[in-house]
């Protein structure tokens, strides 16, 4: 269940940045973690839907840009860095947005091996992240080392597109995290 829920949402992830050009940032308003007002009103009156992704929120989701690895490595190249300061830039227009950072592998290697590399990955984009100025209490990491592949083929094109961390973004006055993807 965990992994078909995982793959719609990396899915949902892929074709909202396919969508795209890379590098293309849609200025973000300067709002609130919540469109709806205090009372449960949209401010015209209407109930406000809970389970609704909240504009400026899809929007990060839009713009946030992948980060892509070489092989067997979990340092960052000049380009993931470039992409990390976009990110770093959203996320500190809205200050009360946080991150899942997820860490992948493509399928060479052992999985708990993989399960690290991913590991790694996600941390080392963290801890980019927070020295540029994002609290690290808002960035939290998972692995799926070759568990949730982008790309299904066994070559290197694949490959690439599998060694990677990627983003979901999640909110939520009562602490717990959903995903904007849901």
């Amino acid at each position: 269940m965990i992994r078909i829920s995982t793959i719609l949402m990396l899915s949902l992830t892929l074709a909202a940045t396919c969508k795209r050009n890379k590098g293309d940032v849609e200025a973000l308003p300067d709002d609130t973690v919540t469109d709806a007002n205090a009372d449960g009103t949209n401010g015209d009156g209407s109930d406000a839907d809970a389970n609704a992704v909240p504009e400026h929120v899809q929007t990060m989701v839009d713009n946030f840009n992948k980060v892509y690895f070489d092989f067997d490595a979990a340092e960052l190249s000049p380009e993931s860095r470039a992409a990390l300061d976009a990110n770093v830039a959203l996320l500190q227009k809205h200050t009360g947005i946080k991150v899942q950072i997820q860490g992948h592998a493509d399928e060479r290697g052992a999985t708990e091996y993989n399960l690290a590399l991913g590991d790694r990955r996600a941390n080392a984009v963290k801890d980019y992240m927070a020295t540029a100025g994002v609290g690290p209490s808002r960035l939290t990491v998972i692995s799926y080392g070759e568990e949730a592949p982008l790309a299904d083929a066994s070559n290197e094109r694949a490959w690439s597109q599998n060694r990677r961390a990627e983003f979901v973004v999640t909110w939520g006055a009562d602490g717990a995290v959903k995903s904007s993807t849901d």
